[in-house]
Formats: C-alpha cells, structure tokens, sequence
C-alpha cells in the first residue's frame, strides 16, 4: 500500500524538519497511539539512527515497531524503515520552503505480514485517516502561539 499526503505548516523548514528528526525528544499528546517512543541508538540523530516505539493498535491491543533512519538530509529529507507489529514500511518526509512556511510531504509504503493481508481494506482506509491526522496535529504543535 501506498500513501502520500501533505500539509502547509507556519514554520520554516529547519524547524520541522529539526521537530520530526528529534521525535523521540517530544511528550506524547494525550490520546496518542504512540505509548512509547526512545532512540536506541546513541549519538546525534542520523542515518543509522534506530528508534523503539510501543503503539496502541486496537484497544487493548498494542504493537512494537522498529525503525532505523535511512536518509536524513538538514531542511530537506527524512526517510526511515519500519518493520513490527505486522508490518513493514518506509516513511519519507519531504520539506519545502512555501510562502511564509513549509510544505511537509508525506510518502508512506506500507506491507502486511501474510496473516494480517486479509484485512488490507480495512487498514488502508484506517492508515489513510490517521494519516491525515497525524499531519494535522504536526502543524498543530507547531504552529506559533496565537495561530498563523
């Protein structure tokens, strides 16, 4: 499965791309189906840079998923793999300058594990709004206090 979606954020580029690469430096909004989430890696976020996060996957049903940065390119790009809790997957961020902002991309393959494909349908339109959730919160937390 594939999944590209974007979202215009008040902020330059350096700042949510810095916002996204030291994720694991952020508190968890409540309500978050992250639990957990800790680089277990030590150093400076970079490519190589490996993370551990506990997701909540259904109520009472939770998930533990790897991910190592494959690309991590300042103010311009962000990738990692992913692999657990059934699945695996690439993520890509992209980063662009627009207007007074930045345009934050996106792009999110996504691979069931074989006992799991039966429920392809289901999860697509599920990965699909959380998805869009997530990058709404993103310039959410972002945006600069007073609104934009």
């Amino acid at each position: 499965m594939r999944f590209e979606a974007s979202v215009k954020i008040a902020r330059p580029p350096a700042e949510v791309f810095a916002f996204l690469r030291d994720k694991h430096l952020f508190v968890q909004e409540p309500g978050s189906p992250v639990l957990v989430l800790e680089k277990t890696t030590p150093g400076d976020v970079g490519v190589g840079t490996r993370f551990r996060e506990v997701v909540r996957m259904l109520p009472g049903v939770r998930g533990e998923i790897r991910s190592t940065i494959t690309r991590c390119e300042r103010d311009r790009a962000l990738e990692e793999d992913f692999a657990g809790a059934g699945m695996r997957g690439h993520l890509t961020y992209g980063f662009r300058a627009e207007g007074d902002g930045t345009r934050l991309v996106q792009r999110q393959t996504l691979e069931l594990a074989g006992w799991l494909r039966p429920l392809q349908p289901l999860v697509r339109r599920a990965f699909a709004r959380r998805l869009r959730g997530r990058l709404d919160d993103i310039a959410a937390r972002l945006a600069p206090p007073g609104g934009a």
